[in-house]
């Protein structure tokens, strides 16, 4: 097979476009806001949580072979164990927005709490009937609030 020479001494200057790329939903932040007010509505006691839930949840959310093991193990009431949970920069990316719009606010005791702006903002998802997030929606209602602050910290390693 021949090779062909390129011939770089006759290009004076190279010009590169750059194109508009979409950003995929689960990294915009208004996607993981909503997955937020939803865990905290949906899975918490008094619609507060801390970090690590809202960090489990959203590992959990992402992981269909996790969300097999923990709902598994939820219904047979057996203990389930965690080596590590992955945590992701946009969980906390996507707080500070939810903080800065009014949708939660800190607790003394530093958990992250709905207020009545996000109570509406949360109660709007899950009363849309075409089912925006309809997916991740089922699973944490059928979740609901059986993993508690203390089970979720007695299951790390």
């Amino acid at each position: 097979m021949p090779t062909v020479e390129f011939p770089y001494q006759t290009i004076e200057t190279l010009t590169f476009s750059p194109k508009a790329q979409p950003l995929p939903a689960s990294l915009r932040p208004v996607y993981r806001i909503a997955l937020i007010v939803l865990v905290l509505r949906t899975n918490s006691h008094g619609n507060a949580a801390s970090m690590l839930k809202l960090q489990f949840f959203n590992w959990l959310l992402k992981s269909s072979s996790l969300q097999e093991l923990i709902e598994t193990s939820l219904r047979d009431q057996r203990i389930f164990t965690l080596e590590l949970i992955h945590l992701d920069p946009m969980v906390n990316l996507a707080l500070k927005y939810a903080f800065a719009d009014e949708l939660i606010s800190v607790t003394h005791t530093a958990k992250y709490k709905l207020t009545e702006k996000g109570v509406q903002f949360t109660e709007r998802i899950l009363g849309d009937p075409d089912g925006i997030l309809a997916r991740e929606r089922q699973l944490l209602t059928r979740i609901g609030r059986q993993v508690s602050e203390v089970r979720l910290r007695s299951s790390l390693r």
